[in-house]
């Protein structure tokens, strides 16, 4: 994980976590192109994103087909999340 945040928004910082989609198929299927799955790190500005009060939301919806793209989507749930438009994710705790 990057040791500075990707954005801050509203006394918090967002750290996008993005990793390779590992698609279970037999070995007969046809293998889609590489894409991207992404989770979002919050926590209170300033503060180490390895503590133990930061908050992990996976983004299980959707796959991405490029890197940036899971970035910019991960700081983009970030941001709802600490708006509180998500519903079952929250921000309090931290």
């Amino acid at each position: 994980m990057d040791t500075s945040p990707s954005a801050n928004y509203k006394g918090f910082d967002i750290y996008p976590l993005v990793y390779t989609h590992a698609a279970v198929r037999e070995w007969y299927e046809r293998r889609p192109d590489r894409t991207y799955n992404a989770s979002v790190v919050i926590c209170r500005e300033g503060q180490d994103p390895a503590a133990d009060v930061v908050k992990v939301f996976p983004m299980l919806s959707r796959q991405w087909d490029s890197l940036g793209g899971a970035r910019r989507a991960a700081v983009q749930a970030g941001t709802e999340i600490i708006d509180g438009n998500v519903p079952g994710q929250s921000i309090l705790g931290l």
